[in-house]
């Protein structure tokens, strides 16, 4: 969010979703290109505020994930777009195999038809 309180208020928002025990936060990371980075201290930060499962998304490479869970900054990564564009994702990543582009961001909330939400291609 273009909000130069947001890291604070998710903050404030975590302690309190601790204290009554929400099972999970799912933070939905901006993943455009000149989208602000979350600082690193803030995920941090929000470790220690929050005992239970935290969830990024935002368009992350199997790397990033990795080392974020490695870090043990997030407990799960979430790959939903990457799925829609490359059917067979975990085969793709075991493999390191070339991943399928989004051909139509568009097509991702649906228009009625397969054309760019269930049309990419498998791994042959």
């Amino acid at each position: 969010m273009n909000d130069r309180e947001i890291l604070e208020t998710i903050m404030l928002a975590a302690k309190a979703l601790n204290e009554i025990d929400i099972v999970y936060i799912h933070l939905c990371e901006a993943d455009w290109d000149d989208a602000p980075q979350i600082p690193n201290d803030f995920r941090v930060k929000l470790r220690s505020n929050f005992d239970n499962t935290i969830i990024a998304t935002g368009n992350k490479t199997p790397n990033e994930g990795e080392q974020l869970i490695t870090d043990n900054l997030v407990d799960l990564i979430g790959y939903g777009r990457k799925f829609l564009s490359n059917p067979n994702y975990p085969e793709r990543v075991k493999q390191n195999a070339l991943l399928n582009e989004i051909s139509d961001n568009h097509t991702l909330f649906g228009e009625g038809t397969a054309r760019g939400y269930a049309d990419y291609p498998f791994l042959t």
